[in-house]
């Protein structure tokens, strides 16, 4: 009796207990009153392309431990492809841009160079020339210059997101350069700025049938005149520099710091433009757009587009060449640049809730005079050169006293009709126009565009690499390429162009929303970031060349 007594109250006990419980439990909302989770978005609020001018790819293992803010944090938390390359011959910053925009090679998108010889015009024109553009300038200036999409072939990356989009995406191309700004941008744009020759911010009647009273401002605000006299020195102690402040072959004139940047005539003019275009300074205000009109991204449903080419490198890159401390310098400067677009981003949309995609155009290579100090083979070819060993070759096959080249910058040889219709014709002449221009000091290889048409490459790396630089009726009619560390032309210190692993490398970044931290080994291009960019944000590129990087991929 006194178990079953002890059982009859415990039982009596648990139910008030129950009973207690259940009436200190709140009553579950109505269906009317329940608050749903908000759903997790798919596609991030806004993609920042980012290209960054003559970024070669050692720079990050050479000068990456001077940077601690935006290069830094790309480096520290992004997803970082070092063995990245192009594969196509000509790298120039219209066919790297155009690239990047549009994932396709220059075969495809048809932006081969920075500019080519119109054989129906009979002329050089560049790859944003369109005469039947107007230019649409701000800051009380006047624009002179037509720029548009006319010679791009396909669809970039940032037209796609337009076309597929439900809701309508915030479009904005941002560079000192019309090629670069239009590369990324492609046929359209809610804000696709440039900077004309004399100085003046634009746009173009491709983008815009008038000029924005904010950008109008925002140009004012930042005229280029107002940087005269700007003193350009080094941001760290000059012993955190490597490399001399002066080495050989550097440009004359502005070599050691500091630089004052005043030009010859002592006065704003178009010199002094030219001046301080070789400053870092140029990145500044593009950063500073950035930031000011970054307010409209991301607030909404769809995915926007920020895209920010910065100039500054490659004009200092040419001018110094790769081992200066200008160049090093321009480095920790957009450092700093970068740090404080992410930081602006941050606050207004939240770390990683935007995707970022950095790569380069294209490298650099050294500068001639500094490799043959060394002992190596190195030196400067000059168009001139050329074009006097293929016209003496010439001579036994002319039938009169005009010259077969119609036009020739000393590696892309352009022949009139008649003479190349006898090349086509006459084996002999042709062979004796090609051993001439291999027989110039520094030139390696010679290929004809008709033999380039066909595709066919075998083992040959080097023309594998011309074919996809290659477009029939605008390529020219000899492709010459120099031997590694050889340049055309003297005015410049360093440059680039060629297939060589020193202009082909560069960096690729991503960072942010949908990527998966590390440093990845794996073969990379940059044709493969508006692959990976369509990936992310659920678009599809129709003549994409490129990859998307699925394994940097979370989702």
């Amino acid at each position: 009796m006194h178990i079953k007594r002890l059982a009859s109250a415990l039982l009596i006990v648990l139910s008030a207990l129950s009973l207690s419980l259940s009436a200190q439990r709140p009553t579950p909302p109505s269906s009317a009153t329940r608050t749903a989770a908000p759903a997790r978005r798919l596609t991030p609020p806004l993609v920042v392309l980012i290209v960054v001018d003559q970024f070669r790819a050692d720079y990050v293992q050479r000068y990456g431990h001077m940077w601690t803010k935006g290069l830094r944090r790309l480096v520290d938390t992004g997803a970082y492809f070092p063995q990245a390359q192009y594969p196509y011959a000509v790298t120039l910053t219209c066919a790297g841009h155009a690239t990047i925009g549009t994932g396709a090679y220059p075969r495809t998108h048809g932006m081969i160079a920075n500019s080519w010889y119109d054989r129906a015009q009979k002329k050089s024109v560049t790859c944003t020339e369109d005469p039947g553009i107007e230019p649409i300038a701000y800051g009380g200036l006047t624009g002179k210059e037509h720029h548009g999409p006319k010679w791009l072939r396909t669809n970039t990356f940032a037209d796609e997101l337009r076309n597929q989009q439900t809701i309508a995406p915030k479009i904005t191309s941002i560079s000192f350069k019309p090629r670069s700004a239009i590369g990324m941008a492609g046929h359209g744009g809610d804000l696709v700025l440039w900077a004309e020759d004399n100085g003046a911010w634009a746009t173009s009647s491709a983008y815009a049938k008038s000029a924005r009273p904010d950008v109008d401002a925002a140009a004012a605000a930042h005229a280029i005149t107002a940087q005269f006299g700007r003193t350009w020195d080094r941001m760290l102690p000059a012993s955190a520099y490597a490399f001399a402040d002066d080495e050989p072959g550097e440009q004359r004139g502005l070599v050691v710091f500091p630089h004052v940047l005043t030009g010859p005539n002592n006065k704003a003019d178009q010199a002094f433009l030219t001046v301080w275009e070789r400053s870092p300074f140029i990145d500044e205000p593009l950063a500073d757009y950035a930031i000011a009109f970054s307010n409209e991204f991301g607030t909404g449903a769809g995915t926007d587009l920020l895209a920010v080419s910065f100039s500054g490198l490659d004009y200092v890159g040419h001018y110094y060449g790769p081992k200066s401390h200008e160049v090093q310098d321009t480095l920790v400067r957009l450092d700093a640049q970068l740090g404080r677009l992410f930081d602006t981003l941050d606050k207004r949309l939240g770390a990683g809730k935007y995707v970022v995609a950095l790569s380069a155009d294209h490298g650099v290579a050294p500068v001639p005079e500094q490799v043959s100090a060394m002992g190596l083979d190195a030196g400067r070819i000059t168009a001139a050169s050329v074009t006097k060993a293929i016209t003496d070759a010439w001579k036994p096959f002319a039938t009169d006293d005009v010259s077969p080249i119609a036009n020739n910058n000393g590696t892309d040889l352009y022949f009139t009709p008649a003479a190349l219709a006898t090349l086509h014709a006459n084996h002999a002449a042709k062979y004796a126009v090609t051993e001439a221009a291999l027989a110039v000091p520094g030139i390696e290889y010679a290929y004809w565009g008709d033999d380039l048409a066909q595709g066919q490459s075998g083992d040959d790396a080097i023309k594998r690499a011309a074919i996809l630089s290659y477009v029939p009726g605008r390529s020219a009619d000899l492709l010459l390429i120099p031997k590694p560390y050889w340049m055309v032309g003297s005015a410049l210190a360093a440059t680039h162009g060629t297939p060589y692993a020193y202009d082909q490398r560069v960096p690729v970044f991503l960072m942010g929303f949908g990527v998966k931290p590390g440093h990845y080994l794996t073969a990379a291009s940059p044709a493969d970031i508006a692959p990976t960019l369509a990936f992310l944000t659920g678009i599809t590129l129709p003549r994409a060349e490129g990859r998307a990087l699925t394994e940097a991929v979370q989702r």
